[in-house]
């Protein structure tokens, strides 16, 4: 049977076969109008030289010649022709590369095949856009509420260390080590004379008593010194009360050291102190920290920069702990994005009384930013090509125009429109690379038909 008989019999069949039988017959007409240029052995005036489809470095004028890499043979290159040896080599890439470049403009495809490939059609439209916002990020310590432990007014001596290992969790009023300290003898008897006059002004001193108060608050400046808390004042307090001046005197009842409290409720970050040791005014002894909020630490990709702001509310999600979600705000973001990761680096700070989130957890932070009304099409409508972007646009009776276009941000299932298209335009919403597959076919069949 002949190849011809063949082509008629798998035209015979259904549309897909007549299609590819269409596509043989072309490249047989290809093949014999190269063949017959080569075989005539009179040169054809229009042919600027032969090259390989496989090496298009290859430039020979021997129409008989092959190709000396591969054996292949050469195909002609026309004068009048683009000097890209690979788009003459194969004219139907160049074709399928730019369908919109096409006689006419359009695609052509009936209306059963569009049935088929099952086309759906939208319009463009201008919706609320947002902008989705994700970055991972890890919790981290409330570096504002970090406190150094020491004793300001005077040098002295740990008695007993109570904080004595790192990561040990202090409630706030517990005492953290004892201390005697030198010169807090003194300073408590200065206080509790002073304390005792004043509670004696209104009847011993009544045209004396805005002095006493004066006296009082400086002696209570004085011992606020020593970090004491509201409750060790109010227990010295008691106390002059109930002493009298014999004992005052003497220091009965008394003591020269003193407890260290927790500020607040956390936990001992860093120990320095040592039970014994000998410390100065002012040396840093323990670093608590206050657990009871901490820092969410979020570093978006460069390309949400800006989108991102002071103030905006987000969730905060945790790996491994499904199902726990905290709504929070970013309440500081780094001015610097960063070199290295080329990420921007965003703060939430978030409740933790429970201290169930620990620093150095994983968590993952999510939101999204308005972008206003705009024009916009379904991300699917859209087909990349390389650094362009194609839709096509619906003109009815089986005819599209495959049209480039610029985009603007993605929202969720959306592209935001630039320019190309105006609102109300039709375009193909979905088999999209079908159509494209048709029209690359078409700019192919076309491009064929107008070679010699």
């Amino acid at each position: 049977m002949s190849f011809i008989q063949q082509l008629q019999n798998i035209t015979s069949n259904t549309p897909v076969n007549r299609r590819r039988a269409l596509l043989a017959l072309s490249l047989l007409a290809l093949t014999a109008c190269s063949r017959s240029a080569k075989d005539s052995g009179t040169p054809d005036n229009n042919i600027s030289y032969y090259t390989c489809p496989m090496h298009p470095f290859v430039h020979l004028q021997d129409p008989k010649a092959k190709c000396p890499v591969c054996g292949m043979d050469l195909v002609p290159v026309m004068k009048s022709s683009s000097p890209d040896p690979m788009t003459n080599a194969a004219p139907a890439a160049a074709a399928a590369a730019m369908p919109g470049d096409m006689p006419g403009g359009t695609v052509n495809i009936a209306p059963e095949r569009l049935q088929e490939i099952g086309v759906r059609t939208e319009v463009a439209t201008t919706r609320d856009l947002t902008r989705q916002l994700r970055a991972p990020a890890r919790a981290e310590i409330d570096e504002s509420a970090l406190r150094d432990i020491n004793v300001k007014a005077g040098a002295g001596y740990i008695e007993k260390l109570y904080a004595n290992y790192e990561g040990m969790t202090v409630r706030k009023g517990e005492p953290l080590m004892r201390v005697l300290c030198e010169g807090w003898l003194q300073t408590q008897i200065d206080y509790i004379r002073a304390y005792r006059a004043w509670k004696r002004s209104p009847t011993m001193s009544p045209n004396n008593s805005f002095a006493l108060d004066n006296q009082l608050e400086l002696m209570r400046a004085r011992i606020r010194v020593w970090d004491l808390s509201d409750d060790q004042i109010h227990d010295l307090e008691k106390f002059a009360i109930s002493t009298n001046e014999i004992d005052l005197r003497t220091g009965h009842g008394l003591s020269g050291s003193f407890d260290v409290v927790a500020p607040f409720d956390g936990y001992v970050r860093t120990k320095k102190a040592i039970e014994g040791m000998r410390f100065e005014p002012g040396q840093s002894l323990l670093e608590l920290a206050d657990h009871s909020h901490v820092w969410i630490v979020a570093e978006f990709p460069e390309n949400q920069a800006a989108y991102v702001n002071v103030g905006q509310k987000v969730t905060v999600t945790f790996p491994s702990m499904p199902g726990e979600k905290i709504q929070g705000t970013i309440a500081f973001l780094d001015p610097h994005v960063d070199e290295d990761k080329r990420r921007i680096r965003a703060r939430i700070v978030v409740e933790d009384h429970a201290h169930k989130f620990h620093p150095g957890l994983f968590a993952e932070v999510s939101g999204e930013s308005p972008l206003g009304n705009r024009l916009s099409i379904t991300s699917g409508a859209v087909v990349p090509t390389g650094d362009k972007y194609i839709v096509f646009v619906d003109h009815g009776g089986g005819k599209f125009e495959p049209r480039e276009i610029e985009i603007g941000a993605h929202s969720g299932d959306y592209d935001e429109v630039l320019s190309g298209l105006n609102a109300g335009d039709r375009i193909i919403s979905s088999a999209n690379f079908l159509i494209d597959a048709e029209s690359r076919i078409q700019g192919v069949l076309k491009t064929w038909g107008t070679r010699p």
